[in-house]
């Protein structure tokens, strides 16, 4: 098998091939998988279904958590003879060998299934593979505690996972967590610490915390207020496409809270924040208030060419 990953990783997948065959007649399941995963994808060739489903399931047979679960997907796209009602049995399968990242498949696939008669098995499966240590279950247990619909709607119990999956490296997990110690809503109020969760998500690229790390910096809210510090979020934020940073920015060039007055930037921003597309606050009555109060006080010249240029420069949002 070593010869075979060997080949593998310099990109010899015919060589791969050939020592993965051998090994798995020599009963090594991963030399199976291996080869399931070089005809699936065509390294030696011509992408073969029939011939992966082949190799897969002779290491399924052996419990190969890596093959059961390369069958479950392809049966949930009905390829290579499969058929869609086999993936939950593969993923069973995979997931009762106790490998952590099958039992996440499996939890994630009950939960889309959307029964709530298997709600029980679905959180012990992503609770048993976030227990584990993998990464990526800590997250998708804690929205299962906190927002799945058949879940126990419990963000205290969702909290610690969801600050897991943030320091774990999920953005998303982060601003979560950061915004629940702020609320108090899972009943532990830290605003400091929330905060810091909050901006961790910034750091991490996400627009949506850039926004929430500007309003916390204007607000003084966790952190000591530094209206330039938010002004260099909210840019951040409203260059990426985050409706509320846009709002913040135009806000914050419109009254010269942290940024040199410019009124004409100011629409432009208040403008976009207001255009369809997720999170748009179109219907926000501040950022209503906020693009009259700017017609009344622009030319109506420039007020028409910045309209136009909000209008041109949609699509870069």
């Amino acid at each position: 098998m070593a010869q075979a990953s060997g080949a593998y990783l310099v990109g010899d997948y015919a060589g791969a091939l050939l020592h993965a065959e051998r090994a798995a007649a020599a009963g090594e399941a991963r030399g199976a998988t291996l080869a399931g995963h070089i005809k699936l994808h065509g390294l030696d060739g011509e992408p073969d279904d029939a011939a992966a489903v082949r190799w897969f399931t002779r290491a399924a047979e052996r419990g190969e958590p890596d093959a059961l679960i390369a069958l479950s997907r392809l049966a949930q796209a009905e390829r290579g003879g499969l058929s869609a009602w086999q993936a939950g049995d593969y993923l069973d399968r995979a997931a009762q060998t106790g490998d952590a990242r099958a039992a996440l498949e499996y939890g994630l696939y009950l939960m889309e299934s959307g029964d709530p008669a298997r709600a029980s098995d679905t959180l012990d499966w992503l609770r048993l593979s976030a227990e584990s240590g993998y990464a990526q279950a800590y997250s998708e247990y804690a929205i299962a505690l906190d927002q799945w619909v058949h879940g126990p709607h419990d963000p205290a119990r969702a909290l610690d996972w969801y600050e897991r999956g943030g320091l774990a490296g999920d953005p998303h997990a982060a601003l979560q967590a950061g915004l629940l110690y702020l609320s108090g809503e899972a009943g532990a109020q830290d605003r400091a610490h929330g905060a810091e969760l909050v901006e961790m998500a910034a750091e991490m690229n996400l627009p949506a915390a850039m926004g929430q790390t500007a309003l916390l910096y204007f607000q003084g809210e966790g952190v000591p207020a530094d209206p330039a510090r938010a002004v260099s979020w909210a840019q951040a934020g409203a260059r990426a496409g985050d409706a509320e940073s846009q709002f913040l920015l135009a806000y914050a060039l419109a009254t010269g809270e942290g940024a040199a007055v410019n009124r004409r930037d100011a629409y432009l921003w208040v403008l976009r924040a207001g255009q369809p597309g997720q999170g748009s606050l179109a219907e926000d009555s501040d950022r209503a208030q906020l693009e009259a109060a700017l017609e009344r006080v622009l030319d109506p010249a420039v007020a028409a060419q910045v309209r136009e240029q909000a209008i041109l420069t949609a699509a870069e949002f």
